[in-house]
């Protein structure tokens, strides 16, 4: 443009040289003004509208903002101090709905003035006004350089001086909320790292207290960041003002002169120069605010290729600048968002976009994130990339889950909380502000009945001052303590509570509250009492117990014996303790004892009495009954608690008793032996002499073959009978002492039953019907062949005898897995349920066997038999329906 107009310059001389000497000149001068209007306006139009395009960008980028930035947003807008003051206060006091927002200035000398205000009426103005060094004392000005904050909800319950409670309730504030505004790099005696406390940014609260919300704190403090960004700002434009001041001056005096010959292109050249100061400095404080943001800021181009990537975003991510620009966007490409598409469609139309997910490091590490992000155009208003902020919520959702968890704990525990402020204990005590659920039912007030008073309305008359003085002592210290007292419940019962007091701060360190941690301990004070009592009275029964009670180590030495030793034994205490209770036991009896005794060392159960001989003290030697098992003490070590009887006397007499009884049963069964056996033996002898008479009288009967063989047969039978008793007598004799033999070899057991039952068949005759059944897997069994037959014998010879109208009769083999049935069933007269109780009792016989032959002895042999196979017999019967026998036998003996 300016070589244009160079050209058009020297062009209008030049005419006006040859304008003498031509009459065209005028209608040239006019086709010269004519071009240029063309090339100029134009030219000019287009560079105003490349200005306003450049001013365009730079609004629509600072308008990107979300809530916290559209405050911020006038602090950007303008360079003036005075104007970013004034717009934050009153866009503070909007957003908040405070009463009153002022920035307070603090001057070198101490004192301090509050240079902007927005204030509600019908409260005072503190504008303009100046406070000496006493309202903000130097003590609090490296705790708030330090960026130390104060949230006061109510200045009538603050712990405050009492100039500057009344200094606060002249300008009618009751509640606060003061963040400082401090410059991180401000040089400070040549030391640029100091932060220097500028001033500090206020928000009043005057019609009602007020509890400040995390949030309002967080957006005071950012606000400070940026009004403190701001100030130094507006110093640093004042130098480069100053600066462009001196050098203006300087090239005004060197090109004074051709100024005045190029006024028009000075002007535009300085316009210029104005608009790339601005166009600079706007560019360099983006780049500081994306530098300096705590929050990651990166663009993107229309592909999806990384412009952008500022230090907060280096360091949440962990990837480099170099690594990132002009490279894919690291956050999405393994694990791309679900609606990408939408995003990156709702991008380009213009729409902002804002969600919260969860991302993953370089490392690996996964973080919760907001993801907010906003379309970028170019100069010609045309969208070419994509800008996002993001902030890491990781360690706030770790808090709140902390939070949650803790809240879950402290209302569902079975033990009372009791939260109160953290003044200083008083005449009054400390006042309560919460209690849970579980405190509420232990003493029965209500969380209304409680809020605001102190702990002191549980104490009454039995409570412990000492305790008390010693929960004073340890609140004034400000440490923890744990006591128990007797309190009272709202009804005025009492019980016992054992509580545990801590003092609780702040992230400064500054002590908040005190929470108390109660339990109602009455019934374990009860139990305590009870227990000391039974104590108390099991001593006394212990120390008068005629049993000698002793406790052993596991070596066997005495470590306590009880009083009744001398009485029992005849040995002093002393005589025993420390010696070891082995020593007088009996040889024959010692092995026992002590294996007895070594058992109980390493089984928790009570073991069996066991009974030895002790030597007296006298020499003489007594017979004693034990019972041990392990005894823990307080020391954990095991040792054992014997319980001893003297039983001498009462061995002696059931030594008497037991001869007695044993004479009596003999003679009973001696009474009844020889009654069974004589009617036993009576029968077939009075057949066989009678069958004997006819033969030797009656020679008809002799000379008749029929006949003769008939009494022939009688006699044989009779004499079968009387072989069988025999034998059966002798059976059991030798079975009751152990001389019955027992010789088990492997059998078929099938095929032996099987052939039984055919015998059986041939003896019983055509009336009965005998079957037999197998199951299972049939497979050599251990048995004795004799005692087998034996028992088959007497089973199914009852099942025959017991059916006297003839029936069927059943044996039935099923092979187990370790074991094999044989069960014998019958449909004949029964057994009433009386008589199965003595079925095993020699020579007894049910009540309704009336005339049918028998001796009462065979099931006595199948017993003994079955024993000897370590087996077991089970008869079941319902008279008139039948009877099951069932004997089981092991598979392995």
């Amino acid at each position: 443009m300016v070589p244009a107009l160079l050209f058009v310059g020297g062009l209008l001389i030049f005419i006006g040289i040859i304008q003498p000497f031509s009459m065209l000149s005028n209608i040239f001068l006019v086709a010269i003004g004519i071009l240029l209007v063309v090339v100029i306006c134009p030219c000019f139009k287009q560079e105003v509208a490349r200005r306003q395009t450049a001013e365009g960008v730079l609004r629509q980028q600072t308008d990107r903002e979300r809530l916290v930035n559209q405050i911020a947003q006038h602090i950007r807008q303008s360079l003036d101090l005075d104007h970013v003051l004034e717009t934050t206060v009153a866009d503070v006091q909007r957003f908040l709905e405070a009463d009153r927002v002022l920035i307070y200035r603090l001057w070198p000398d101490g004192t301090g003035s509050a240079i902007n205000e927005a204030v509600l009426p019908p409260y005072p103005v503190i504008l303009g006004t100046s406070f000496p060094p006493e309202v903000f004392p130097s003590e609090y000005h490296e705790a708030y350089s330090l960026g130390k904050t104060r949230l006061i909800e109510n200045i009538e319950e603050a712990d405050l001086e009492t100039c500057l409670t009344d200094f606060l309730q002249q300008f009618g504030v009751i509640a606060k909320l003061v963040v400082p505004i401090v410059q991180e790099n401000r040089q400070v005696e040549g030391n640029p790292s100091v932060p220097y406390l500028w001033g500090l940014l206020i928000a009043h609260q005057c019609d009602r207290p007020r509890i400040w919300e995390t949030w309002e704190l967080e957006l005071m403090q950012q606000l400070a960041t940026q009004v403190a960004i701001a100030i130094q700002q507006s110093e640093l434009y004042q130098q480069l003002q100053q600066l462009n001041a001196e050098l203006e001056q300087r090239v005004q005096q060197r090109t004074e002169e051709l100024a005045r010959a190029n006024v028009a292109l000075r002007a535009e050249i300085a316009e210029r120069q104005r608009t790339e100061v601005e166009l600079r400095h706007t560019n360099h404080t983006l780049k500081t605010l994306i530098s300096a943001s705590p929050r990651a800021i990166f663009t993107l181009d229309i592909e999806g290729y990384v412009k952008i990537w500022n230090p907060a975003a280096e360091q949440m991510f962990g990837w480099t600048e170099a690594e990132v620009i002009n490279h894919p966007n690291p956050i999405f490409i393994d694990d791309p968002l679900e609606d990408y598409s939408t995003l990156r469609s709702n991008l380009l139309q213009g729409i902002t976009y804002s969600v919260e997910l969860r991302r993953h490091k370089k490392d690996g590490s996964a973080i919760d994130i907001i993801f907010s992000a906003a379309p970028l155009k170019n100069s010609e208003n045309q969208i070419d990339g994509i800008v996002a902020v993001i902030a890491d919520i990781t360690e706030q959702k770790q808090q709140e889950e902390q939070v949650r968890l803790l809240q879950s704990v402290v209302v569902n525990t079975n033990d009372g909380v009791v939260i109160t402020e953290a003044e200083a204990i008083d005449e009054l005590g400390l006042r309560i502000i919460y209690v849970n659920e579980a405190f509420t039912n232990i003493t029965g007030y209500s969380l209304e009945e409680v809020l605001g008073k102190t702990p002191r309305i549980l104490q009454g008359e039995k409570t412990d001052r000492t305790e008390l003085d010693k929960i004073r002592t340890a609140l004034s210290r400000w440490e923890s303590v744990t006591v128990e007292v007797i309190n009272y419940r709202k009804n005025g019962s009492e019980y016992w509570n054992e509580f545990s007091i801590v003092p609780v701060g702040d992230r400064t360190g500054w002590y908040t509250h005190w929470i108390a941690i109660q339990r109602d301990t009455t019934e374990r004070k009860q139990a305590e009492q009870a227990l000391r009592h039974s104590e108390e009275r099991f001593r006394s029964l212990i120390e008068n117990a005629l049993d000698i009670i002793m406790i052993l180590d596991t070596d066997g030495t005495i470590g306590y014996v009880s009083p009744s030793v001398e009485k029992v034994l005849g040995y002093l205490v002393s005589e025993l303790v420390g010696k070891k209770i082995f020593e007088p036991i009996h040889p024959d009896d010692f092995t026992t004892t002590y294996q007895s005794l070594t058992n109980t060392w390493q089984s928790a159960e009570l073991n069996r009495p066991i009974e030895f001989r002790y030597r007296h003290k006298d020499n003489s030697w007594r017979t004693l009954e034990a019972i041990s098992q392990p005894f823990i003490n307080n020391a954990a070590t095991t040792q054992i608690i014997v319980n001893t009887r003297d039983i001498t006397e009462r061995k002696r007499l059931d030594e008497i008793r037991l001869a007695l009884e044993r004479e009596k049963e003999l003679s009973i069964l001696k009474t009844r032996f020889f009654s069974m056996a004589s009617h036993e033996f009576r029968t077939p002898l009075s057949t066989a002499l009678a069958a004997a008479q006819i033969l030797e009288n009656s020679p008809d009967e002799w000379n008749d073959s029929q006949k003769r063989l008939r009494n022939l047969h009688r006699i044989q039978d009779s004499v079968r009978n009387m072989v069988q008793l025999l034998d059966d007598i002798l059976t059991i004799n030798r079975a009751e002492t152990g001389k019955l033999e027992f010789n088990p070899k492997f059998l078929v057991l099938d095929k032996f039953c099987e052939q039984f039952v055919e015998e059986m068949r041939l003896s019983a005759g055509s009336q009965y019907t005998i079957t037999f059944t197998c199951e299972g897997n049939p497979i050599p069994v251990c048995l004795d062949e004799k005692l087998l037959r034996s028992i088959l014998s007497n089973v199914l010879s009852n099942a025959i005898k017991y059916s006297p109208k003839g029936g069927n009769v059943h044996l039935g083999l099923e092979f187990q897995l370790h074991q094999v049935l044989l069960q014998v069933c019958d449909r004949g007269i029964g057994i009433f349920p009386e008589d199965i109780k003595q079925l095993f009792e020699p020579f007894h016989r049910g009540k309704n066997v009336r005339t049918i032959p028998g001796t009462g002895l065979g099931l006595i042999v199948v017993k003994k038999c079955v024993d000897l196979h370590q087996g077991s017999i089970e008869i079941t019967s319902e008279v008139g329906i039948g009877t099951t026998c069932v004997v089981t036998l092991p598979l392995v003996l």
